[in-house]
């Protein structure tokens, strides 16, 4: 598979990484013997690093991957992502932003625990906190890195008013962001402030979340343990309009002769630009992680992707931004 360097780093991504949200639970369930066949298949498939976070699952998405790591006694690239803090209650769980730097070195030792690893290839800034300076943030992950406990920072989530402020007290090589072809506000400032100063993109939900599968029509609904079942982009007005989109993106995909459907176009889109590094991609188990490698292996056609902006163009309504239940800020005492 095609690998592309990450920012002013050494790490060669391929354009396609697993990413492992789905091994928390929050899809409807999970089964960490499924997950860790997930893994094994990926890397099987020729795909050579996997993205977590301490949040998915509280650390059991970090310690199938740490298990996985250590089994395979090869080169896997790590990444993982620390900001986002929880407790249990009575009420049942409770998840806010925080990105101190107290707290992400706390985070990180959390997250090396539960991968059972001496250091992370790449330690991300889930979300950014108002409030919180960047050189709280920077500055500790700085010397976090300085210790050997991350080789590479990048940060996830941010605007491009947080990227500023945060490359200006420590350079850092990623930005992860959501991005797919009905998610392209990023395109207006984020991407661009990326390739003008060397960081990576890494795009997660190039398929919208399962939308652009090509496996859902107007009447899909989900369980009320899978986060889609509340978000706009399944549940809004628009939602028929978008199942129009990915039909006509299947008859382009169809006509270009794209044997993975409008997955492999979407795909394709997302790594199109430049500044894009890798699309990050989940699967619940083997098998469909045995596919995502393939979704990568040809590029988007001139042709290809003037078809897509004239049907999105026709469609402005499937294309507005939307929530995915993000974490609220910081709460201040």
């Amino acid at each position: 598979m095609e690998t592309r360097r990450l920012g002013a780093s050494d790490l060669d991504l391929t354009v396609v990484g697993l990413g492992t949200w789905q091994f928390g639970g929050r899809w409807g369930g999970a089964d960490d013997a499924d997950s860790e066949a997930a893994c094994h298949a990926a890397l099987d498939s020729g795909i050579n690093w996997i993205d977590t976070a301490d949040i998915y699952g509280q650390g059991r998405a970090e310690a199938v991957v740490g298990k996985v790591v250590r089994e395979r006694r090869e080169d896997i690239i790590v990444a993982t992502k620390g900001g986002v803090a929880w407790e249990m209650g009575a009420d049942g769980l409770k998840i806010w932003r925080e990105a101190t730097g107290e707290y992400l070195r706390m985070a990180l030792e959390r997250s090396l625990k539960a991968l059972q690893m001496d250091h992370v290839d790449l330690y991300q800034v889930h979300w950014p906190v108002n409030g919180v300076d960047a050189a709280d943030t920077m500055g500790e992950l700085q010397r976090l890195r300085d210790e050997g406990k991350v080789r590479w920072i990048g940060v996830s989530n941010y605007h491009r008013d947080d990227l500023v402020a945060a490359h200006a007290v420590e350079p850092f090589v990623s930005l992860q962001v959501g991005y797919h072809v009905m998610r392209r506000k990023v395109e207006q400032a984020e991407i661009p402030w990326c390739a003008d100063n060397g960081v990576g993109v890494l795009a997660y939900g190039p398929l919208a979340h399962g939308l652009l599968t090509g496996r859902m029509d107007e009447h899909t609904t989900f369980p009320e343990n899978d986060w889609r079942a509340v978000s706009e982009l399944f549940a809004d007005e628009s939602f028929a309009d978008r199942i129009q989109v990915v039909r006509e993106l299947e008859a382009i995909a169809s006509e270009a002769g794209r044997s993975g459907g409008v997955a492999e176009l979407a795909v394709a889109w997302a790594l199109r630009l430049p500044a894009v590094t890798a699309a990050i991609i989940g699967a619940h188990d083997a098998a469909q992680a045995r596919g995502i490698a393939a979704l990568a292996a040809r590029p988007l056609s001139a042709d290809e992707d003037a078809a897509i902006e004239a049907l999105l163009a026709a469609h402005p309504a499937a294309a507005r931004e939307y929530g995915h239940g993000e974490p609220p800020q910081r709460e201040t005492v």
